[in-house]
C-alpha cells in the first residue's frame, strides 16, 4: 500500500489499512510487538493500551520510541499475520496493539509530519501472512533491513569504536547519593567516586572481566534534572580522580544523563531555573501541545517539574552537545545522553514557530540524529546510548544502551526480537531493570535475576549488576525493599558472570559479531516467572544460536540451580563444548545434562 493525501487540514496522523485479528488462547500463540526489544503477549487483555498524547510519559507504542522496529505481527498455529512499514526514510508511526469487540486490532499509524497541502509516502505497509513461531515474523522484516540498511555499520567494521567496546567486560551500576530514586540525597559510602574501587576490583576479580561505573545521582546540579549536570557532585577534580584510576585498572566510567528535559525546579534537592527560563524567554524552545499551551512534562514527575525540549532549536541542540563535551572532557567513556527519552528519541511539539511542521512526523528523528552526530563529532571515541535500546534510526549514533526487556513482563514475556534483527550492528547492555522488581515476584522467583543474566548473554548483551552502597546485589534500579533476605545470591550471581564472560571472550565472533539464527529448540522443562499480571512459563534452558564466517554455534544455558537435561534426535551425534576451552565431546542418546548455571555450545 503506497499513501497519497492531498488536504487543507495540518494531518496528525493516518491509518490505513485497519487490521483485526482473532483472539488466541494457546500458550505459543500470541501477539509479536517490538516494544523494549521485544515482547510476546498471549493474552491481549493483560496488554495497556495508551494513546499518544503530548504531553507524554514516553510510554506510547511509538517508533521510533519504545517501539524499536515498525511491524507487529500475530502468531498462531494454523498461520501468523504480519503488519508493518517497510520504510527507508523511518517516518513516525504508532505501532501497538489493543483489544476490542471485533478481536484484536492491530494498529500501524503514520505521523507524516506534513504541513497543509499534498502528502505522499513512498514507504511500503506491508500486510501477509507466514508459517513459523516469532522467528519466522522477523525475517519479514530482517530480508527488508538487509537490503535497506545503508549508513548502518557492522561494528566489527566501524573503526571509529573504541576498544573496550569489544572487550567482555561487565556495567556496575550504582549511585552516589541516597539509594533510590526518589531517596533523601546525601552522599552515600560509594561517594567520593574512589570509594567504589574496592567494591569494583573486587567484582573484576571474581568475574575476570573489567568494569564499567556506570553512575547516578551524579550531577552537581540535581540527580535527573537536565539539561544542565555539570560540575559533577563534589567537582570535577574528584570525578577525573576516579575516571583516571579506573583507567589505570583497565575499566571505563559511565554516567546517567536524563534526556531531553528542561527542569525548572528539582524535588528531590534546592535547585531551580525558573528565573533562567523567564529571563531567557526559554519557553520558545519547548515542546508545545496541540492548542499551543505549554503543559509541564510528565517524564520524571517525582524528581522535577518542568518542559520537554524541542529537537529542532538551537538552544536544544547547543546546550545539550555543551553539556556532553564537559563530561568528556574528564575521560567519561560512555554517556546515556538520552535517559528518558527511550529508544532515543524526542517527544512530540505541535509549535508553529519553531521551523518544523506543527505536528509529529520525522522531522523529530532527523533533528535528534543531528545532535548525536554533532556531539559525536566534537568528542572522538566516545559512546552515546539512551533507555531502552536505540530504535532503528538512531542505531548508527547510540551504539550502547540500558535493554529494558524485563518491561515486557507487564503483561508479556520478553524475547530477543531486537538482537535476532540487529545483532551485527549493535552491542547492548542488560541495563538496570527499573520496575523489574515491580512487575516481578522476585520472592516466588528467586532465580529471575539468573535468567535474566542467561538472557541477555544469549542476546549478546553485556551484563549488568546493580548494586547498593555496601557492594550487595540488587534486583532493579529504584527497588524500594533492602531487606537482606531480598536480594539475589551474590556469590552465585558473580560466578555465574565469570561462567558467561568466559564463553564470550572464547567466542566473540558469534556473541557479538555473529548474526542471529532459529535457536535449537531441544526439549527440557519448565519454570514459572510470577509476574503482576499472572505466570510466565519459561524454558529451564534458553537457547541462541549464531552464524559467522560459514559456522555456525548453538547456545544453550541452564540458568537454574538444578542441573537440567535436554533432549531431541537433532541432538544425536553433535559434537559440543561444555567449557569454551574444553574437548569437543559428542552426544550420544540425543540428549545432554547441563549442570546448573551451566553453558553448552553445539559446533556446526
Amino acid at each position: 500500500f503506497l499513501m497519497d493525501a492531498i488536504t487543507g487540514d495540518q494531518v496528525e496522523w493516518m491509518e490505513y489499512p485497519g487490521v483485526s485479528v482473532k483472539e488466541t488462547s494457546s500458550s505459543d500463540e500470541g501477539i509479536l510487538w517490538p516494544y523494549n526489544e521485544g515482547g510476546f503477549f498471549t493474552d491481549a487483555s493483560k496488554h495497556r493500551y495508551v494513546e499518544p498524547e503530548y504531553p507524554s510519559q514516553g510510554n506510547y507504542g511509538m517508533y521510533p520510541g519504545m517501539v524499536l522496529t515498525p511491524f507487529i505481527a500475530q502468531v498462531t498455529h494454523e498461520g501468523g499475520v504480519y503488519f508493518g512499514a517497510h520504510d527507508p526514510e523511518h517516518n513516525t508511526r504508532q505501532v501497538d496493539f489493543a483489544r476490542t469487540d471485533a478481536g484484536i486490532h492491530l494498529q500501524v499509524r503514520l505521523f507524516p509530519g506534513a504541513e497543509k497541502g499534498s502528502f505522499s509516502s513512498g514507504d511500503e505497509t506491508v500486510l501477509g501472512c507466514f508459517e513459523g513461531d516469532w522467528h519466522s515474523a522477523a525475517d519479514i522484516y530482517r530480508t527488508y533491513f538487509d537490503s535497506h540498511h545503508e549508513g548502518f555499520t557492522r561494528i566489527e567494521d566501524n573503526k571509529l569504536l573504541p576498544k573496550w567496546y569489544f572487550d567482555p567486560f561487565v556495567v556496575l551500576t550504582y549511585c552516589v547519593r541516597g539509594h533510590h530514586d526518589m531517596d533523601e540525597m546525601s552522599p552515600n559510602k560509594l561517594f567520593p567516586y574512589v570509594n567504589a574501587l574496592p567494591v569494583i576490583e573486587e567484582f573484576t576479580e571474581k568475574t575476570t572481566a573489567p568494569v564499567m561505573a556506570l553512575l547516578m545521582h551524579w550531577e552537581g546540579t540535581a540527580p535527573w534534572a537536565p539539561p544542565y549536570v555539570w560540575p559533577p557532585y563534589g567537582g570535577e577534580a574528584t570525578l577525573k580522580e576516579f575516571v583516571d584510576r579506573m583507567h589505570g585498572i583497565g575499566g571505563e566510567v559511565g554516567v546517567y544523563c536524563s534526556g531531553m528535559g528542561w527542569t525548572q525546579k528539582s524535588n528531590l534537592v534546592e535547585y531551580e531555573r525558573s528565573a533562567d527560563f523567564e529571563e531567557g524567554h526559554l519557553e520558545d524552545y519547548m515542546c508545545l501541545a496541540p492548542d499551543g499551551s505549554l503543559p509541564l512534562s510528565k517524564i520524571c514527575t517525582g524528581q522535577r517539574s518542568g518542559y520537554d525540549l524541542c529537537p529542532s532549536t538551537d538552544f536544544t541542540r547547543n546546550t545539550l552537545s555543551e553539556e556532553m563535551r564537559k563530561i568528556r572532557s574528564v575521560g567519561v567513556d560512555y554517556i546515556q545522553m538520552m535517559d528518558q527519552n527511550h529508544g532515543g528519541t524526542p517527544y512530540m511539539c505541535y509549535s508553529h514557530g519553531h521551523g518544523h511542521p506543527a505536528v509529529p512526523g520525522k522531522w523529530e528523528s532527523e533533528a535528534a540524529k543531528a545532535l548525536y552526530r554533532q556531539v559525536l563529532n566534537e568528542n572522538p571515541g566516545l559512546v552515546l546510548g539512551c533507555e531502552s535500546a536505540a530504535a532503528e534510526p538512531f542505531i548508527p549514533d547510540l551504539l550502547f544502551s540500558d535493554n529494558r526487556s524485563g518491561l515486557n513482563f507487564n503483561g508479556g514475556e520478553p524475547v530477543p526480537l531486537y538482537a535476532y534483527i540487529y545483532h551485527e550492528y549493535i552491542t547492548n547492555f542488560m541495563g538496570n531493570n527499573v520496575c523489574g522488581d515491580s512487575f516481578v515476584n522476585c520472592r516466588k522467583t528467586p532465580e529471575i535475576f539468573q535468567y535474566r543474566l542467561a538472557y541477555s548473554f544469549l542476546a549478546g548483551d553485556i551484563l549488568t549488576v546493580v548494586i547498593n552502597d555496601e557492594g550487595d546485589i540488587l534486583w532493579a534500579w529504584g527497588q524500594r525493599d533492602f531487606s537482606e533476605d531480598y536480594r539475589p545470591d551474590r556469590e552465585a550471581s558473580l560466578s555465574f558472570i565469570r561462567t558467561l564472560t568466559g564463553w564470550r571472550r572464547a567466542f566473540p565472533e558469534f556473541l557479538q559479531l555473529g548474526r542471529a539464527l532459529h535457536p535449537l529448540e531441544p526439549g527440557c522443562g519448565s519454570s514459572k516467572i510470577f509476574t503482576i499480571t499472572g505466570e510466565v512459563e519459561v524454558p529451564d534452558v534458553q537457547a541462541a544460536s549464531y552464524e559467522y564466517g560459514g559456522r555456525t554455534m548453538h547456545f544453550l544455558v541452564n540458568w537454574r540451580n538444578a542441573e537440567s537435561e535436554v533432549s531431541s534426535t537433532i541432538l544425536d551425534g553433535k559434537e559440543y563444548l561444555s567449557a569454551p576451552e574444553g574437548p569437543a565431546v559428542k552426544c550420544t542418546g540425543g540428549s545432554i545434562t547441563l549442570p546448573p548455571l551451566s553453558v553448552v555450545a553445539i559446533l556446526e
